[in-house]
């Protein structure tokens, strides 16, 4: 990266706490990077057996019906989103997903296991396949970010300490964070965090990995690499990857194709170039940033937005 691209992208630190957070070699906090190209991404192929088999998913807490009757598929490899506003029950479904709740009713299936069928010893040996980043990165404060990628590992016995920490310095350099193995938590910025957080999803080698809101709280400039890092890890890896988030213009960047939950159920599934063109209103003022009522009068002004996510 020349001089002048570097300069292009920094910005401001995020807090004193994060403007201490990155000593050289590593990059001055605020000093954001852009993921190394990944290898050609290729072609999906929807011939075979789906990686996850969501059937007729109903999810009912509390006598409140969180999502209904959804349905979906997902194809090893793929990059795909799950978008909607703030309680339109995106992360239930990924909590679903992985098995930390069973649905009310329907079946979900991993490489053809009905997991929603399995008990703890069943969902633990399914999760090794599964990586989990969770919205708030989820790191333990007590550990250094090598203890904690290496976590999944913690109780192997069929691996020397060379070799955790070998596997350790790969995914570190993956993410674009050699050199913090020593650092804690509290040391490193939200951007860092996260990227650490992907590292430790990454260490038993998943088929799946699912993203919980990557780019919350982060900046724009930020958000937009995590996300970038996403693909390239997802392209590199080989593995599939789910995004819950309502960060529509990243989502619509990256993946292959998305779905939109809204009023408990699926309004559409298709592809971003699908989202953009779609005339349901729910979806086009979604995807397009515009608002609905008085209040929101001013989101709805011609302002380029279509343009930006576009």
């Amino acid at each position: 990266m020349s001089a002048s691209e570097r300069d292009v992208i920094k910005i401001a630190p995020e807090d004193e706490a994060d403007a201490r957070a990155a000593p050289e070699p590593l990059p001055a906090d605020g000093e954001h990077f852009i993921p190394r190209a990944s290898v050609q991404r290729q072609p999906i192929d929807r011939s075979g057996e789906p990686l996850l088999s969501i059937e007729d998913i109903h999810q009912v807490i509390e006598g409140a019906v969180i999502i209904h009757d959804v349905s979906f598929k997902i194809w090893p490899g793929e990059i795909f989103g799950i978008m909607g506003m703030s309680g339109s029950g995106k992360t239930t479904l990924l909590r679903l997903l992985i098995g930390l709740d069973k649905p009310t009713e329907g079946r979900i299936l991993f490489k053809g296991e009905d997991i929603t069928q399995l008990d703890e010893d069943g969902l633990n040996r399914v999760r090794k396949s599964m990586g989990m980043c969770f919205q708030y990165s989820a790191l333990f404060d007590s550990m250094t970010a090598a203890e904690n990628v290496a976590f999944a590992w913690r109780n192997r016995k069929d691996v020397t300490p060379e070799q955790r920490s070998e596997r350790v310095a790969q995914l570190l350099s993956m993410v674009e964070m050699s050199g913090t193995e020593d650092r804690m938590p509290a040391d490193l910025s939200g951007g860092m965090r996260k990227r650490v957080s992907i590292a430790r999803a990454l260490m038993e080698e998943p088929e799946l990995v699912l993203y919980d809101e990557p780019s919350s709280g982060l900046d724009p400039v930020m958000s937009c690499n995590i996300t970038g890092l996403i693909k390239k890890v997802s392209t590199d890896t080989g593995s599939t990857a789910v995004m819950v988030s309502h960060d529509v213009s990243n989502l619509l960047g990256i993946c292959d194709r998305m779905l939109m939950l809204h009023d408990r159920g699926v309004q559409l599934i298709g592809t971003p170039d699908d989202m953009r063109a779609s005339d349901l209103p729910i979806v086009h003022r979604f995807v397009h940033g515009l608002g609905a009522g008085e209040m929101t009068e001013h989101c709805s002004t011609p302002t380029g937005v279509i343009d930006v996510v576009g």
